[in-house]
């Protein structure tokens, strides 16, 4: 997929945590209704891209151009970050450190991580659509899995775009 598919997925899947995950999350008050639905947002948008930072053409890679050429060298594209696993570990491990700071930045920064979170697995289902797959059972195997079979930037893209624009209609109607 290409980045405006991924953005796309980011987008639907931070409506899709702000609206059903966020609420679950306790908070001390400080940060409520546009801040809140605005952190997961700006966090899941930023997810939806960064599993690419391995890939040092990709838009995060040029915009992150030493860590993305570190990581492109020694893990490759769609290896370790591009694994469900480490994309677990990652989330909790930041969300953990958000619980550690101070309000109002603690809620902020749990809204932000849980949108980072859903970003990122938005990023993974969408690249399980493409020829290439993920290492779905990384670090077991390096095998990689696909759910279909879609070229990069072709009608992969535009189903995926459209899909995620029917999903938000839903949404925004409570038929999801």
């Amino acid at each position: 997929m290409n980045k405006p598919a991924h953005l796309m997925g980011g987008f639907t899947a931070g409506i899709a945590a702000a609206k059903y995950i966020a609420p679950t999350v306790t908070e001390n008050g400080f940060v409520n209704g546009i801040a809140g639905i605005g952190a997961v947002l700006c966090g899941a948008i930023l997810g939806s891209l960064l599993p690419d930072i391995d890939h040092r053409q990709s838009y995060i890679g040029r915009k992150l151009k030493i860590a993305s050429f570190i990581i492109s060298k020694t893990l490759g594209h769609r290896s370790v970050v591009h694994a469900p696993l480490v994309i677990f570990a990652f989330s909790a491990l930041l969300y953990f450190f958000s619980i550690e700071l101070t309000s109002p930045y603690q809620a902020i920064a749990k809204y932000f991580v849980i949108g980072l979170s859903a970003g990122m697995w938005s990023h993974l289902f969408l690249d399980m659509m493409t020829r290439r797959g993920i290492p779905l059972l990384y670090p077991l195997t390096k095998k990689s899995f696909r759910i279909a079979n879609f070229k990069g930037g072709g009608i992969g893209d535009s189903i995926a775009n459209t899909g995620c624009i029917i999903i938000i209609i839903l949404m925004f109607l409570d038929f999801l």
